[in-house]
């Protein structure tokens, strides 16, 4: 679920203006860049290896 895109468009409804998202990478991280969790071998999914900072003005 694209979260950076539902914030934003819910503080523009309540009057804010979106000036900018970040981007930013998450570095040393504490969980692997790959889990199993159904617990079936050989099957990976990603975990969230970034970040997104949403910035908001008041109009």
């Amino acid at each position: 679920m694209p979260t950076d895109i539902v914030t934003f468009k819910t503080f523009e409804r309540l009057g804010f203006t979106h000036k900018e998202t970040i981007v930013r990478d998450i570095l040393n991280k504490r969980m692997p860049y790959k889990s199993s969790p159904s617990n079936k071998k050989g099957s990976q999914t990603s975990t969230m290896t970034q970040e997104y900072i949403v910035i908001m003005e008041k109009k």
